[in-house]
């Protein structure tokens, strides 16, 4: 059954790559891109999870790919949900771009000032799961606000080429260029989006077909790659070792289908655990995932911040260990199919349409009533979305919320007050 089960995976992952390419320029709305994370990271690993289950019994194997179906599909239906009228109106905020432009001056000084924090600060690892403690998580947290200036400035340069908006859009993008040449996959993920979006937004570029389907072959063998070799595939890379590339390729595939270290299977072990013990937190993680990343505790004290966590849920290392006889490799992750599972069990798929129906509303404003708030809050959720399933759906509130809250800043400065919203949307396109 669990084969079964990954056949279907793979036909709803190819249905929903095959809705992008059918109509190019899909391939920049949701659907497409989680087909593309699913088949690329999940679908590998499934393979390799039923060649080597180890711990993970044949009816855990089971359920973890269906909740992979479920959440797949979940893309899909999320998104084909009729918009709605309100959220259009109130996303179709009026700029004026003069201001946005020094409210972008802003946003890079911050990250600036913030990233020379970081540079001089020794970064601390919790011993548990090797996150950043410590002041570098501050530092990060006002770091990535220099994506949405990033965003800003590159919709200015495509709109208005000069060498101002030229300086600008490579003062914005360095933070991001550094972390990208340090081999991390989520910034990486980040820089192309927000400048393939830019240029489908502003240009109407739209890559051939074929170029698309290499794209997703190529990422499919990109992402073990990244994780095996981090700074050191760029360095390969500009070197031109390219026979260097290929042997870590072949080795990091190799890793991959021997199934020793799998997301895939903390993810079954932990939907197993959860169906259990039948605890559920019904979205209290995702809040506590929140109070985590936006309360400091080493400046309001780590009790009050503990206070302000429900910690009805989590991840129960001694159970993992007790039944299963498994420890998670440090700085693993659950994948956003474990951490759906238990706040809500089966029903937590929906958390996938959920994201989807937002994307909906956010592509209409975006496109077809060229909201310049939708068309950077869309560019900056495009990696978010990604996270909540590679790491989790606590991943995704956590940096949606970052999102509305430093871009709604910068558009709440940057309103035209001359102008009211756009109240009568009418009717969009297809």
């Amino acid at each position: 059954m669990a084969e079964t089960y990954r056949d279907l995976l793979i036909l709803i992952c190819l249905g929903l790559l095959g809705w992008g390419v059918i109509r190019i320029e899909r391939i920049y709305q949701y659907p497409f891109f989680m087909g593309s994370m699913f088949i690329s990271f999940i679908v590998p690993q499934a393979f390799a999870l039923i060649n080597n289950p180890a711990s993970v019994s044949q009816e855990a194997l089971e359920r973890v790919l269906f909740v992979s179906c479920l959440s797949a599909a979940a893309c899909w239906i999320g998104y084909e949900m009729k918009p709605n009228q309100k959220w259009l109106a109130n996303l179709n905020i009026i700029i004026d771009e003069r201001k946005l432009f020094r409210a972008g001056i802003v946003l890079i000084a911050q990250a600036w000032f913030f990233n020379f924090l970081l540079a001089h600060t020794t970064i601390q690892k919790s011993a548990v799961n090797g996150n950043w403690t410590g002041p570098a998580t501050i530092y990060f947290f006002f770091i990535q606000a220099g994506n949405i200036a990033f965003g800003i400035f590159i919709l200015q340069l495509l709109k208005r080429p000069n060498i101002i908006n030229f300086i600008f859009a490579v003062l914005s993008g360095m933070p991001l260029f550094s972390q990208v040449m340090s081999g991390r996959r989520q910034p990486t993920m980040t820089f192309a989006i927000i400048i393939g979006i830019s240029f489908w937004l502003v240009r109407r570029y739209i890559p051939s077909k074929a170029l698309v389907i290499t794209a997703i072959v190529v990422m499919t063998f990109l992402i073990p790659v990244f994780g095996e070799l981090r700074s050191d595939f760029w360095n390969l890379v500009f070197s031109g070792d390219w026979q260097g590339v290929l042997s870590a390729s072949q080795i990091a595939f190799s890793n991959l289908q021997k199934g020793e270290i799998l997301e895939l299977r903390n993810a079954a072990l932990l939907i197993d655990a959860t169906d259990f013990t039948g605890v559920y937190g019904y979205g209290s993680s995702w809040w506590d995932s929140i109070i985590f990343q936006f309360v400091p505790g080493q400046i309001v004290g780590f009790d009050f911040k503990q206070s302000l966590q429900l910690n009805l849920v989590g991840v129960n290392y001694e159970l993992l260990k007790s039944k299963y006889a498994y420890t998670p490799p440090t700085g693993a992750t659950f994948t956003g199919l474990a951490d759906s599972f238990t706040e809500f069990s089966y029903f937590g798929c929906l958390s996938f349409a959920l994201i989807g129906y937002i994307f909906k509303n956010l592509w209409i404003s975006a496109v077809y009533y060229k909201s310049i708030f939708s068309q950077l809050l869309y560019m900056g959720l495009v990696s978010p979305a990604m996270l909540a399933l590679t790491h989790g759906i606590g991943r995704w509130w956590q940096e949606a919320l970052f999102q509305l809250v430093f871009l709604g800043l910068a558009s709440y400065y940057s309103r035209d007050r001359n102008k009211s919203y756009y109240r009568n949307l009418g009717n969009y396109g297809g």
